[in-house]
């Protein structure tokens, strides 16, 4: 038996001696000429009925939110002690008032039953507000356990999506500065010294749940300024509106819409690439990148799909729903507009 139980345990049996020791004793619904056994019979009763509402009535009805079967229920086994106490000591009260009229007669009746109920419903009452209140604690424990394993469930699913955005950015860069080392490029020592820089976000500040808007434009910038080095026939346009300094997300959320754009833009000289983003006053954050497509089938890039959807997984972990992503492939034109609840 848990140690709790125990003591729980010993304090309703010292209550219920107090109790019994009070009833026998100073009870204002006997007289000291009446049998004491009665009184010991009446505690019998308001104990089993207490009992019965606390193991089974209010786990069963109460909890389960069935009230209309609960009170019904409690009410007609409280109706039912008093009558049976009321009758053990319905003779008694007769022979102590017999010497009075009729009509003080039947008061003192009325007064014991109505006492009696009153005195258990005090009892039935008391041991509600307990358990209820006790069950309330335990609830409350309860959902902060769970609040705590989902939180750590969270995120540890936030770093395992986290470790497939970085490795997947890291891929496709290395993948660029291999393409410039192969031709020799005389601007790749600069392209692995911008590398490094962006490393120092990627493994830094990345490991933060949320970042400072401002970090992350600075990250796009970068990161931009890299695949330029590569991309030099892309005319490349970022914008920026309203006011990003009290806004944070969550860190690269934005990276794989723009990396697909480089990869994807024209490739014959007249790549267009546009960067928008807008901080509302509605405490609504909208991105939007748009590119030009290419118009020759080129197979040496191939597509697995994967940071979109590393970026899908991390919005739904991030925002619960809380966004609108939109995508619009039209002729020549690739569009993607994400708007982020940055309230939530």
């Amino acid at each position: 038996m848990k140690r709790k139980t125990i003591i729980e345990t010993i304090l309703h049996l010292i209550f219920w001696v107090i109790c019994c020791y009070y009833f026998t004793n100073n009870s204002f619904l006997r007289f000291l000429s009446f049998d004491i056994r009665e009184e010991y019979y009446s505690l019998s009763m308001i104990i089993a009925v207490i009992y019965l509402n606390y193991f089974w009535l209010i786990p069963r009805f109460f909890n389960r939110r069935k009230l209309y079967y609960y009170f019904s229920l409690l009410l007609s086994a409280l109706l039912l002690i008093t009558t049976l106490e009321f009758l053990m000591l319905k003779d008694d009260m007769i022979t102590y008032s017999s010497n009075t009229g009729d009509q003080f007669q039947n008061a003192i009746l009325k007064w014991e039953y109505f006492g009696i109920l009153f005195r258990d419903t005090l009892f039935a009452g008391f041991f509600t507000m307990f358990k209820i209140y006790r069950d309330a604690i335990k609830a409350n424990k309860l959902l902060q356990e769970v609040n705590v394993l989902e939180k750590q469930k969270m995120r540890t699913e936030i770093n395992m999506v986290k470790s497939k955005v970085n490795s997947h950015f890291f891929f496709n860069t290395l993948n660029s500065i291999y393409s410039m080392a192969l031709e020799q490029s005389s601007e790749t020592a600069d392209m692995i010294v911008n590398l490094s820089h962006l490393m120092h976000y990627v493994v830094d500040d990345s490991e933060h749940e949320w970042v400072a808007l401002n970090k992350e434009i600075q990250f796009l910038q970068n990161y931009s300024a890299l695949e330029l080095t590569r991309h030099q026939y892309i005319a490349f346009n970022f914008t920026i509106e309203g006011d990003t300094s009290q806004t944070k997300v969550p860190p690269m959320i934005f990276e794989a819409f723009v990396n697909n754009a480089f990869k994807y833009a024209d490739d014959e000289g007249r790549g267009i690439i546009k960067v928008h983003l807008e901080c509302q006053p509605d405490n609504s954050l909208v991105f939007c990148c748009e590119n030009n497509t290419r118009t020759t089938n080129n197979t040496k890039i191939q597509s697995t799909g994967k940071g979109l959807r590393n970026t899908h997984d991390r919005l739904e972990l991030f925002y619960h729903g809380k966004y609108q992503l939109e995508t619009i492939n039209e002729t020549g034109i690739y569009k993607v507009k994400l708007v982020l609840d940055t309230k939530y």
